[in-house]
């Protein structure tokens, strides 16, 4: 019976969004949108009963693959067309099975497709048409130097070859990461259309958890903590309140020896920010600046102690930039309206605090099941 579980886990869980899309393509355009929210429904349960049962695969693919697979019901509006719908359902896919292969160069093609496939979704929004093709071309030249970074890192063991490879992909992962993306002073996240954001954020889940897989080489370890404070600084400095700041956090986090955590509780307030837009914007910044009791607290503590390691100027960097985002939240003490993510809050913060006593035990409950060669 624990096998068929396996094998049905493994089968359905990184498949049912692309089965949905084949069935949205195969319906009237009147019907698609009630059909979609039914099958996004459906889906976020079937995932949240059998993610437990993925074989082979550790905290970390379980956890993106949850967050994966609430996107479709996340992301859906009601007068949305078809097109932007089945996207929704493919990209998840993708992503999800990304998520769940073990070798490095399937996983950067995979992630690649869901470049490319946000880059489509984008240019259906006409008022962004501009935006979206700046992007676009950042994520798409990142996509070159990761595809390239991984075939020198995989076809030859010449060390001068290896090390370049390491730089291409790091370099390429931050670029469809987001870090280089154009930002603007002015935008506010209630003018994002909702879909194409949680999209952005289901690339950045994907490239981050491929980067925590990367070998720990000096180069790889350079350019993420370089690309990640760089891109903190650039939020800070343009003042930025929508997601983009816990996603520099999330790339310095996975550069850190014990960075799975902290990676993963700031995606989580990524995705729940991209998810809703109308937060108030001093929540917000109480929330970038990953003040108490949101778990983004716990990440940041994590990602200053790691990077003390490395030295203090990176750390002070780090933590100034938090301030500086902190000091621009309300005075309060903010937190959810409804019970229900009040006690989705409260475990996260629980799981991070419970996290360095957890790591003492002689086999984490995270630790990771492959890393790229």
């Amino acid at each position: 019976m624990a096998e068929t579980l396996h094998q049905i886990a493994r089968f359905l869980v990184p498949t049912w969004p692309l089965l949905a899309a084949c069935l949205l393509a195969l319906m009237p355009e009147a019907q698609a949108g009630r059909s979609a929210r039914l099958f996004a429904l459906t889906g976020l349960i079937l995932t949240a009963l059998l993610d437990p049962f993925l074989s082979g695969q550790d905290v970390l693919a379980r956890w993106a693959c949850f967050l994966a697979g609430c996107v479709p019901f996340l992301s859906w509006q009601a007068r949305e067309k078809r097109l932007a719908l089945c996207l929704n359902f493919l990209a998840s896919s993708t992503i999800m099975l990304a998520l769940s292969v073990h070798t490095l160069l399937p996983v950067t093609c995979l992630t690649a497709c869901g470049a490319l496939i946000l880059a489509l979704r984008e240019t259906l929004v006409t008022t962004r048409a501009r935006q979206a093709w700046e992007s676009m071309r950042l994520r798409l030249a990142g996509v070159v130097l990761a595809l390239l970074g991984t075939s020198l890192t995989t076809m030859t063991p010449d060390a001068a070859t290896l090390r370049l490879g390491d730089l291409f992909l790091s370099v390429g992962l931050c670029l469809m990461a987001g870090l280089g993306t154009p930002v603007t002073t002015h935008a506010h996240p209630a003018t994002e259309e909702p879909g194409t954001a949680l999209l952005d954020m289901l690339l950045c889940l994907s490239v981050v958890a491929l980067m925590i897989r990367l070998p720990e080489r000096d180069i790889t370890h350079m350019v993420l903590i370089l690309a990640g404070l760089a891109g903190l600084w650039l939020c800070v400095g343009t003042r930025q309140d929508n997601y983009r700041p816990l996603v520099a956090l999330a790339v310095i986090a996975s550069a850190l020896p014990h960075g799975v955590v902290p990676a993963l509780l700031l995606m989580s307030s990524a995705l729940a920010l991209a998810a809703a837009p109308s937060i108030d914007r001093s929540a917000r910044f109480w929330i970038l600046g990953s003040l108490l009791p949101w778990p983004g607290f716990v990440a940041c503590v994590g990602i200053v102690a790691g990077l003390t390691t490395t030295g203090m100027v990176p750390a002070f960097l780090c933590l100034l930039a938090l301030g500086l985002m902190a000091s621009r939240a309300r005075l309060g003490f903010i937190l959810p309206s409804s019970w229900q993510d009040r006690i989705v809050l409260g475990a996260l913060l629980t799981l991070g605090l419970a996290s360095p006593f957890l790591m003492t035990l002689p086999e984490p409950v995270w630790a990771l099941h492959w890393r790229a060669p």
